[in-house]
C-alpha cells in the first residue's frame, strides 16, 4: 500500500475491503483529504469528494482569503479549476459563504449532473440577510450539495456540538472533558432518536436537550416536600405578577407510573382540567405533574393523562 502520510493512510487501510471498479464513493472532511489519496482511489475505481485545506494542494489556482476581501465578493461566489494528475481528472472548487470552503473531486464539479438538470443552472440556497432583515437566493454548486447530502458522523456531530454546547468557563481540564463527553452523548442520543422514530416531527437539539435535562430530573422520583426550616427575621421581597406559561411534563414523566397521586383541594381552589379537550373545572390535581386533572365517577382525566 503507498504511504500517503498519517492522514490518509486511515482511509487507504480502512477502503481495503471496497471492491475495485463497482463505482463506490467516499466521503471525508479536510482532515484526511490529499490529492495523492484521490489519485490512488480513481486508480482503483473509487469515486471521492471531501473539503480540502490550502496547503495540501500545491500550486492551487483558487483565490486565497485575502484576495477575496480585496474582491469584497459576495455570498454564493464560487471558483473552479480542473486538473490532471496521471490521468485523472481532479476538480478543485471554491466557494465562499459565510466562510470560505474549498473541495476536492474526482466526479462532480459547479455544474449539477445533466439527468437532474437538463440546462446545468447552478442550483439555489436560501440564506439569511442580518441587515436587511430578509431571505435571499445565493448560488450553490453541485459539489456542495453533494457533500451535505452524503457527509456526516464526525463533520455532523462537530456542527452540532459547535451550535450547542455546556459553555462553562474554568482552567481544570477534568470539568472541560466532562461536559464534553456530556455533549457528545447528548448529540449522540439526539441522532438516535430521529433514526428510530423517522416519521416523527423533527425535534430541534435545544428541545431536545431540555426534555432530557427534565426527565432525568423527575422521572423515576416520588416528590418530598421540603421540611419547613428556621423561619427568617426578614420578609421577603413582594413578588411580582408574571405571565405564567403552559407547563405540560414530557412522556418520561408522564407515564411512568411513580409518584403520580391524586390530591383534591377545597371548593374555592378548583382550577380548570389541563386534559386536551376537557374544560370543567376540577379540584383534584396531581402532585407530581401539579397539573389539575379531573377524577371522579364520570370523568377519568387523571387516569388516561397517566396512560397511553
Amino acid at each position: 500500500m503507498p504511504d500517503l502520510g498519517a492522514a490518509s493512510n486511515v482511509v487507504v487501510r480502512l477502503s481495503k475491503q471496497i471492491p475495485n471498479f463497482v463505482n463506490h464513493i467516499l466521503y471525508f472532511d479536510n482532515f484526511y483529504t490529499s490529492l495523492g489519496l484521490l489519485t490512488y482511489l480513481r486508480s482503483r475505481g473509487i469515486y471521492s469528494l471531501g473539503t480540502v485545506r490550502v496547503n495540501r494542494v500545491p500550486n492551487c489556482k483558487l483565490s486565497s482569503d485575502a484576495i477575496l476581501q480585496q474582491k469584497k465578493v459576495d455570498r454564493g461566489y464560487s471558483e473552479e479549476f480542473v486538473g490532471t494528475a496521471y490521468g485523472i481528472d481532479i476538480s478543485s472548487v471554491l466557494w465562499n459563504d459565510t466562510k470560505t470552503v474549498r473541495l476536492l473531486s474526482t466526479y462532480v464539479g459547479v455544474k449539477p449532473f445533466a439527468s437532474k438538470n437538463i440546462n446545468k443552472q447552478i442550483s439555489k440556497v436560501t440564506r439569511w440577510d442580518r441587515k436587511k432583515k430578509t431571505h435571499y437566493d445565493i448560488d450553490c454548486p453541485q459539489i456542495i450539495k453533494e457533500y451535505n447530502r452524503h457527509m456526516g458522523g464526525v463533520d455532523l456531530m462537530d456542527g452540532l456540538l459547535g451550535r450547542y454546547h455546556i459553555r462553562m468557563k474554568t482552567r481544570k481540564w477534568t470539568n472541560r472533558i466532562f461536559y464534553h463527553m456530556v455533549d457528545v452523548a447528548m448529540v449522540n442520543a439526539y441522532i438516535l432518536y430521529h433514526r428510530l422514530h423517522p416519521h416523527a416531527d423533527k425535534i430541534e437539539l435545544p428541545t431536545f436537550r431540555t426534555q432530557v435535562a427534565e426527565s432525568l430530573c423527575v422521572c423515576g422520583t416520588i416528590p418530598v416536600k421540603r421540611s419547613v426550616g428556621r423561619p427568617s427575621n426578614t420578609t421577603p421581597p413582594p413578588k411580582i405578577p408574571t405571565a405564567k406559561r403552559a407547563y405540560l411534563p414530557t412522556d418520561d414523566i408522564r407515564y411512568d407510573q411513580i409518584g403520580h397521586w391524586c390530591v383534591f383541594r377545597d371548593r374555592s381552589g378548583k382550577k380548570q382540567c389541563k386534559y386536551p379537550k376537557c374544560k370543567s373545572e376540577t379540584q383534584a390535581y396531581c402532585t407530581k405533574c401539579n397539573l389539575s386533572l379531573c377524577s371522579s365517577t364520570t370523568k377519568t382525566c387523571f387516569y388516561d393523562f397517566h396512560n397511553k
